[in-house]
């Protein structure tokens, strides 16, 4: 949609004088959104972002050989990537589509589906993160739907001394080296690992991605914490996971939308494929 700048100039005092607030200022470096502007533009984005929904839903004006759009973002989980390739197999090979999967920090999955940047958002709470995020998605009308309750376990290389036991305490971990995702300036209620307050490493490494971490995991001694569920196919044929003894929170795994929001029914299908990865861990 193309306007003409005085238009848009028009536009845009018309809205801040019925909104009486100011949408724009302007500097010795141009134009920039004030606060309220930020925040006017992002419940516009919502709004524009439920029409479109609703005219899914409801096929207005859509031709039955349209695109199909899915957006999700998450924490680095391998039954994402198993959900995900399942859900692209099951779509008819004519069809048209745009996928998009953001993995990243805890912080930035929220954000995501805040900003309608995704449709879905996949982390997990734990008893210790569980008040501060729950009162964090209350105050942004985003809901949490359970899926999966998990036992903390460590991963190590199936060829690490201590590959063959059945359970690890911390104290057998804590003479090697510790993965973790990096959090950037995130507080520790947005870990992407589960908190173990005992865990004093005097070797960690940080890593972005999943593959930088499962290919250290696999030729060193380092070990992750996590929910112990693997994929091969994914974390590769020389890492296993091993449950930790006596541990003192559980991961609860689920996702995020924003409230009275219809999702469309590729995000529903997705789902169904995620219910299915998980199935044998619930």
């Amino acid at each position: 949609m193309e306007i003409s700048q005085p238009s848009l100039s028009t536009a845009i005092k018309d809205l801040e004088k019925e909104f009486h607030i100011t949408l724009l200022e302007r500097n010795r470096h141009g134009i920039s959104f004030t606060p309220a502007g930020l925040e006017f533009l992002h419940f516009a984005n919502r709004i524009i972002s439920q029409t479109g929904q609703l005219c899914d839903h409801f096929n207005l004006g859509v031709a039955p050989h349209c695109k199909l759009q899915l957006s999700l973002s998450g924490q680095h989980y391998m039954f994402t990537i198993d959900a995900l390739t399942r859900y692209i197999q099951s779509i008819p090979a004519e069809k048209k589509y745009s996928i998009s999967l953001r993995e990243g920090r805890t912080s930035q999955v929220i954000q995501d589906v805040i900003t309608l940047q995704s449709q879905i958002g996949i982390l997990f709470t734990s008893y210790m993160t569980k008040q501060f995020l729950h009162t964090l998605f209350t105050k942004n009308d985003l809901e949490f739907i359970e899926l999966c309750r998990f036992t903390p376990s460590v991963y190590i290389n199936k060829n690490h001394p201590l590959a063959e036991c059945g359970e690890l305490s911390i104290a057998q971990l804590k003479t090697y080296p510790y993965i973790r995702f990096e959090q950037g300036q995130d507080s520790r209620q947005f870990s992407e690992e589960i908190m173990i307050p005992d865990i004093k490493s005097e070797q960690s490494i940080y890593v972005t991605d999943r593959s930088a971490l499962f290919s250290i995991i696999s030729a060193t001694d380092a070990y992750t914490i996590g929910t112990g569920q693997l994929h091969p196919s994914i974390s590769g044929q020389h890492i296993c996971s091993i449950p930790l003894k006596s541990p003192v929170d559980m991961m609860t795994v689920g996702w995020i939308k924003l409230k009275n929001i219809v999702l469309p029914r590729e995000a529903l299908l997705f789902m169904n494929k995620l219910s299915t990865s998980l199935a044998p861990y619930k």
